[in-house]
């Protein structure tokens, strides 16, 4: 069956593939007479397979064809269908224009989509718990899937440190996908020295991702935050200086982690419970268990329009904040990507969250 599967998606991609290379050939042909149709198509045979083929062989420089490609295969599928009714509504006219449309309209896709991705914001919410406190006021500053890898190195991670300094938050939550898939990258930019800037007075708490169990680096990728004082949480809970509560849950995807009854049931309920869950889930039953503010990422806001419609229809709150009953939720886009360095409908950010205790 999963072979059935596989066979049934490879073809499905390979026709899809053709459709957008035989536009693209129809457009060199009859509008610069190109000749050259088999070396076309192989060529883009080829660029269709670039993304996959980085994944099983090192190929320099092939990865950005394969990120580039799967960008413009996507943007295709929407844009070639209405310029191929249009183009037979027009009785078969301007399909010179149409090719150049297309190319311009991809050069606003990658310019676009690269500001959103390399020009990170501050993202603000103020939220009010209803207990007491000591203190008046914290400042949490979110910062959710990293994603180091040989696209997210060092001018990345600077520039984090950067935001986070301007912020000047009292402690710091990293909602899990620090690393993309393996721990390599983050000794190739030797990162340790630069992200041990990352600072706060109260501490720098982190959770597993899904894609830290991805490279099964976790034990090593522990043992690195640990050494520059970031306490990653798994299944764990610390307390602040007697002042609060952090919870920090294994990721959704780990079958064995426990459950939030499990990870709160003997906590003081008259103190602020904060958690760290790296997938948006499980709101009602975290809310029971009387948590007063959940921090997430993992949904990327989409990433690349139109996904955001996507997962704003798989999770209950796919970006910002929502309240359920006491529960916040805020769930960041992220900081780094996944794949294409592109956003289009969501920007690289961070989330400064101003928490009011109030009696």
């Amino acid at each position: 069956m999963q072979l059935l599967i596989f066979f049934s998606f490879l073809l499905i991609y390979l026709a899809l593939n053709f459709y957008v290379a035989y536009n693209g050939w129809v457009w060199l042909k009859r509008s610069f007479n190109f000749r050259f149709k088999k070396t076309y198509f192989l060529v883009m045979f080829v660029i269709s397979f670039s993304f996959f083929l980085t994944e099983m062989f090192t190929i320099p420089g092939f990865r950005w064809v394969g990120y580039i490609w799967l960008v413009m295969f996507g943007y295709s599928l929407l844009l070639f269908p209405l310029l191929n009714l249009i183009y037979f509504l027009n009785k078969k006219r301007g399909i010179k224009w149409f090719g150049f449309s297309a190319i311009a309209f991809y050069l606003f896709i990658f310019t676009y989509g690269s500001y959103n991705m390399w020009s990170p914001v501050v993202v603000t919410y103020d939220i009010e718990i209803e207990k007491e406190s000591e203190l008046d006021e914290l400042k949490i500053l979110l910062v959710s899937d990293i994603h180091i890898n040989e696209t997210i190195g060092p001018k990345s991670i600077n520039r984090l440190i950067n935001l986070s300094n301007e912020v000047g938050p009292d402690i710091i939550f990293l909602a899990g996908d620090v690393i993309d898939n393996s721990i390599e990258p983050y000794y190739k930019h030797n990162l340790s020295e630069i992200m041990s800037g990352l600072t706060a007075p109260m501490g720098v708490y982190a959770v597993l991702g899904n894609h830290e169990y991805y490279g099964n680096d976790i034990p090593i990728f522990i043992k690195e935050m640990n050494q520059i004082n970031i306490e990653v949480l798994v299944d764990e809970i610390t307390s602040i200086d007697d002042l609060f509560y952090v919870v920090g849950r294994k990721d959704y995807s780990d079958r064995v982690r426990a459950s939030i009854h499990e990870l709160t049931n003997e906590l003081d309920p008259t103190k602020p419970i904060f958690l760290i869950d790296h997938q948006p889930r499980e709101f009602s039953e975290i809310s029971a268990a009387g948590v007063d503010l959940m921090v997430s990422g993992h949904t990327h806001k989409g990433q690349l329009f139109p996904a955001n419609f996507i997962t704003n229809a798989m999770y209950e709150n796919h970006h910002g904040l929502l309240q359920v009953d006491q529960l916040h939720t805020i769930v960041s886009s992220g900081f780094g990507i996944w794949g294409p360095p592109f956003r289009i409908g969501s920007r690289s950010e961070v989330m400064e969250i101003n928490v009011r205790f109030v009696n």
